[in-house]
């Protein structure tokens, strides 16, 4: 049942289609667009037939009809002496006339054989060519001799159109061709009739009168080697049809469109309609399969498409072709296609806007619902602020009697209830605020029965829109209501916290401020007298042990007075009072100076060390001092974790602008996941190196301060026992004068 449910539209709009075809409700329309392509395609005639008229002039001259047949001999001599080819009659010759009239037009006949056409007529006893008996009127015996006979033959469509003509009719045995198929010289066809092609114009047909040219009044150039149609084209004379696009012709000129029809080779073909129906059917199944997801806008650019195809392809292929493609069913197939989804798209509209209206129903009751036990206090009052509604929760966080009626104003309730005026909602909406959102936030404080503090949310969900003008409705806004009496006693509890802690903070600092400045001093001193008795500057210490202790009392105070220092950038850096001084310094000059301080001590610890530096006339931007402690802390980590014979590089480099610094070593190593934390204050990597090498790990957390300070990055690569990586690099350090030398 489901799938003949599903197929059943497909099926009924087929049987339609074949039915209006069947029925013929689909020719007119096939006619109509056939004549809309004649009026549109212009074909000119070929030039090579004149048409002579037995019109009214010629009637009046003569006073009598029929007239003597010497008169067709003196017009026949007189076509022949001006040089034209073939003439043929459209004039009935199955009776004799006056005998000296006869002999006349038999000599005019004889003059040159064959080159005279006289018509048999073969007309049905009914107008239409669907029913009655084809009855046959050919010329009298003796006009036979010396001429060509042709059929003559006109039928019409039940509705008395002429739109067809004819190459031959089988006369017995004889195929006897058209008088149109004579002139134009036409093989035999087994294709009896053909549709005339209309785009040819009549009135562009040469012509002449039958007056004219019986007297010699007429140009001899315009019948020379050309072909001569005489017809009758008077009124009075009964013989017209109606044609399509052009009206109603006279008979002798459908003839004349045929030749012309023929000649150009634009004698129309109707090819059969089974192909356009089959087609058709695919296009229904495919707008109707399809159509009902498209969009309005995609349906109506695929309609307008396939009707300008459809009319405009068989236009253009008959302008050039002369075929006659039926598109009526095509076009039929797309308007059952097109109404019958424009009414389930309606349809569906239509489900779809109860199926709106009962949700809102549910969501209107909902809404009430959530409003009247929100706990939050909702009050919607209009532009004159009248209270439109007001919850159970609103009422009693605002001290009122919850048996307020609407419509009082909300100000004569809570005096000083912060409204949003008219003007702050217009200057706030030029403020780039949305239409639905809060537009205004504000605290409320209440003390009737106790002081509680009230944070008010006010919006607009509707303004002065499309919908306010032309329904007239005006705006209202939405109160929300909270009690933010405890979150207001957190936040000031925690933001005195935060106050304490940062005094905490300040003190700390300032301590270590103090004390570093306290140790600095006599640990120089310390240092200066240790270095003086290591050295023996005063003479010799007598005892050996003297100097290995003075040694260990100055490696121990350098020691110290390197953690003092480092505490007292910290110190400074976390205040914020570090200042840079940065000054432009030879990048090699710079490198050099920090480096040659760790010359003897890698010469001491039988250590490599190595300096490579790219473009080393370039300068650089940076605080001298600061950088050279950046490098002093790196090479120190390098040699406490290189062994003896291990080899330390530093390189100096620049890359757009950039300079790069980085220290390399081949000792221990770090494990990856501990990269991440070697920035941290006080953080060491692993407890056995706390156990077998010294050091309070702060250098790396005061490089990475005097790195964000350079606006730089701090960058690791390590793993366990493979050696260690620091790159640097100061962003735009480099001095562009310099970078611009070095490239000349």
């Amino acid at each position: 049942m489901g799938a003949v449910k599903r197929f059943s539209p497909f099926l009924f709009l087929t049987v339609l289609l074949f039915a209006s075809s069947i029925l013929g409700f689909i020719e007119p329309l096939n006619t109509a667009l056939l004549d809309l392509r004649f009026r549109v395609i212009d074909h000119k005639p070929s030039d090579t037939l004149v048409v002579v008229e037995i019109d009214p002039k010629s009637l009046r001259a003569e006073e009598r009809w029929p007239w003597p047949r010497d008169r067709y001999a003196t017009a026949v001599s007189n076509l022949q002496d001006a040089g034209a080819n073939l003439i043929a009659f459209d004039v009935d010759f199955s009776s004799l006339s006056d005998d000296r009239g006869d002999e006349a037009f038999v000599e005019a006949l004889a003059r040159r054989p064959g080159e005279v056409v006289l018509p048999v007529f073969w007309q049905w006893s009914s107008r239409s060519a669907t029913g009655g008996e084809m009855i046959k009127t050919p010329p009298h015996d003796r006009f036979l001799n010396d001429v060509t006979v042709a059929s003559v033959t006109l039928t019409t469509e039940e509705n008395g159109v002429v739109r067809r003509g004819w190459r031959g009719v089988n006369d017995g045995d004889v195929y006897r061709a058209s008088i149109a198929s004579v002139l134009a010289g036409a093989s035999p066809s087994d294709q009896a009739t053909f549709l005339i092609d209309y785009s040819i114009d009549p009135k562009e047909i040469t012509r002449l009168s039958f007056r004219d040219v019986l007297t010699g009044k007429f140009s001899a150039e315009t019948v020379r080697r050309k072909n001569v149609l005489i017809g009758a084209t008077a009124l009075e004379l009964g013989d017209e049809f109606a044609a399509p696009v052009h009206g109603v012709l006279p008979g002798v000129m459908f003839h004349a469109m045929s030749y012309e029809s023929i000649i150009a080779d634009r004698t129309l073909v109707r090819p059969h309609s089974f192909l356009p129906f089959v087609f058709g059917v695919a296009l229904l199944i495919l707008l109707v399969r399809c159509g009902r997801f498209w969009t309005w806008r995609r349906l109506a650019t695929v309609h307008v498409t396939l009707l300008v195809a459809t009319i405009g392809g068989p236009l253009i292929i008959q302008a050039y072709f002369p075929l006659s493609i039926d598109v009526a069913v095509i076009l039929a197939a797309q308007f059952l296609g097109a109404v019958y989804v424009v009414a389930l798209r309606l349809h569906q509209y239509a489900r779809q806007v109860i199926r709106q209206k009962a949700e809102m129903a549910h969501f209107q009751a909902l809404t009430s619902l959530v409003v009247q036990d929100n706990t939050d206090g909702v009050v919607v009052v209009d532009d004159n602020g009248c209270v439109e509604l007001c919850n159970n929760q609103a009422c009693a966080l605002l001290d009122i009697s919850d048996t307020v009626m609407t419509g009082i104003v909300i100000t004569e309730l809570v005096p000083d209830f912060p409204l949003l005026v008219h003007d702050d909602a217009e200057h706030l909406e030029d403020q780039g605020y949305a239409d639905i959102g809060p537009v205004l936030q504000s605290e409320y404080v209440t003390g009737k029965n106790k002081e509680r503090i009230l944070e008010i949310v006010a919006s607009r969900p509707l303004t002065r829109g499309e919908v306010a003008k032309n329904e007239k409705l005006g705006n209202i806004t939405v109160y929300t209501l909270r009690d933010v009496s405890a979150r207001k006693r957190i936040e000031v509890a925690e933001r005195e916290a935060k106050e304490a802690a940062i005094a905490a903070n300040r003190v700390k600092s300032q301590l270590i401020s103090n004390m570093s400045h306290e140790l600095r001093t006599p640990l120089n001193g310390v240092i200066g007298f240790a270095d003086i008795l290591q050295k023996e500057s005063f003479g010799p210490l007598g005892v050996p042990e003297y100097k290995e202790y003075s040694e260990s009392i100055y490696i121990s105070g350098k020691r110290l007075l390197t953690v003092v220092n480092d505490m007292l950038h910290i110190a400074k850096l976390d205040s914020g009072d570090f200042e840079l001084c940065k000054t432009e310094v030879e990048i090699d000059e710079l490198i050099e100076n920090a480096v040659c301080k760790f010359e003897a001590q890698a010469e001491q610890e039988q250590k490599t060390l190595t300096v490579e530096i790219e473009s080393v006339s370039q300068a650089a931007n940076a605080d001298v001092s600061v950088t050279k402690e950046i490098i002093s802390h790196l090479l120190s980590n390098a040699f406490k974790y290189t062994d003896a014979g291990g080899e330390i590089i530093v390189r100096a480099m620049q890359e757009n602008g950039d300079l790069i610094i980085e220290v390399e070593d081949d000792g221990c190593g770090v494990e990856p996941e501990n990269l991440p934390r070697l920035t941290e204050a006080f953080f060491q990597a692993d407890a056995e190196f706390t156990r077998k090498y010294e050091g309070a790990g702060l250098g790396l957390y005061v490089v990475s301060r005097f790195v964000e300070l350079h606006n730089g990055q701090l960058f690791f690569e390590s793993s366990k026992g493979d050696g260690f990586l620091v790159c640097i690099v100061l962003r735009n350090a480099i001095v562009e004068d310099s970078a611009e030398s070095v490239a000349a």
